[in-house]
């Protein structure tokens, strides 16, 4: 009888199932109404706003697929890179190669470009599916090279990983530049078509924010939080620290070679100078401010980077504030954004997030889609157990 009495759900546990379900569908409600809110503003964005608007919209999207790249691959796993920017070049020149029409791929304008890609015509195909081509290819090389450049460089730790991917990047600008005869050089490329939207921008950020969230709360984003924190103890627990690293390294690489191939769709005209130096800095900025162990904190300093300049660049035409009058002031924008980040790294040195994550990811369940019970109680009455605490009725 004591046995049939263990069997019995406890009070306990059944409170816990039905508060955890009320949790999960919470959540659920939750993440329903923010997509449903994101895909109402941006039906408004694209029944509404000009032109400039939209293309600063659709490049928030685009820098936030960066940023939580970037999260992933430095925030995660504690491996500092400089050279992220260097996949969005390559998914950049990649999906562009692909997408611009062949008349513009002969002798008098790439000469040097192998023949089977020169053939490559993807104008009678619909815009959207040549810009999937075009990103997934552009995301694929990206993550080959990463996986190539990876294997030696995610050996190092510290300020040497630092250094070693800023020299890939160098490397890989001075090749746009001096393989004129695929790249066009410092001239650049153009006639590229002009496919990106807010809407496949946007479908792609929640791609990759939601891919690097799945990987964060799984074992292999446990793995790579526990080689951030000591790499000594998490090789001594049993974790792969070089498998784990070159992971998130080739994870983020794809996802940044998609940002890169979306933005040649947006802008129609790409240059080396835009993937180099300035680039860099300025998405190791959102991460920073976001929080560099948080994938929705890199997507909130992405909006923020993305609209603060803009917002701000009326006060260099001067302002009145009070008493107090200011005159042009070219500058002043990027003086006010310094000191922002210098208060925020004085107040909140971990970033705006931390080491937190907005509840906005996909609810978890237990096991086989059972809600995970309690943990056992330490001890129980007799009449419960039907015997002494710990003991078989």
């Amino acid at each position: 009888m004591g046995g049939s009495m263990l069997d019995r759900p406890s009070s306990q546990t059944v409170d816990h199932t039905m508060a955890v379900s009320r949790s999960l569908l919470a959540r659920y409600a939750l993440l329903a109404a923010s997509l449903v809110v994101l895909g109402l503003f941006l039906l408004f964005a694209d029944q509404t706003f000009n032109g400039y608007r939209l293309q600063l919209v659709t490049l928030i999207a685009i820098n936030a697929i960066i940023a939580v790249s970037l999260a992933l691959t430095s925030g995660f796993t504690g491996v500092f890179s400089l050279g992220q920017i260097g996949f969005y070049a390559i998914g950049a020149y990649v999906g562009a190669l692909l997408t611009i029409p062949p008349q513009w791929k002969g002798d008098d304008f790439l000469p040097g470009l192998p023949g089977w890609l020169a053939g490559v015509d993807l104008t009678g195909w619909h815009p959207q599916i040549a810009l999937f081509v075009a990103c997934v290819a552009g995301g694929g090389v990206a993550a080959a090279v990463a996986a190539i450049v990876g294997a030696p460089l995610m050996r190092l730790s510290g300020h040497y990983v630092a250094v070693a991917t800023m020299g890939f990047l160098i490397i890989v600008n001075s090749v746009l530049i001096n393989w004129a005869e695929v790249t066009r050089g410092a001239r650049g490329m153009n006639q590229i078509p002009g496919s990106t939207n807010i809407w496949v921008a946007f479908a792609w950020a929640l791609v990759t924010l939601y891919v690097v969230l799945r990987i964060r709360f799984s074992a292999h984003g446990r793995a790579m939080i526990a080689s951030r924190e000591n790499v000594i103890a998490a090789r001594a627990a049993g974790v792969a620290v070089l498998q784990t690293r070159l992971l998130a390294f080739v994870v983020g690489a794809f996802f940044t070679g998609v940002a890169g191939a979306l933005l040649a769709h947006q802008l129609g005209t790409i240059t080396p100078r835009a993937f180099y130096f300035t680039q860099t800095f300025n998405v190791i900025i959102m991460v920073v401010l976001g929080g560099m162990g948080s994938a929705t904190g890199a997507v909130a300093g992405a909006i923020f980077i993305t609209l603060a300049p803009d917002q701000l660049r009326g006060v260099e035409d001067g302002f009145t504030l009070g008493p107090i009058s200011v005159g042009d002031n070219f500058g002043l924008s990027q003086i006010i954004l310094a000191v922002v980040f210098v208060l925020v790294m004085i107040f909140r040195p971990n970033g705006l997030f931390g080491d937190r994550e907005l509840a906005l990811r996909w609810p978890r369940r237990g096991r086989r889609g059972t809600v995970e019970p309690p943990p056992p109680l330490a001890r129980r009455n007799d009449s419960e157990t039907g015997g002494r605490a710990g003991e078989p009725g």
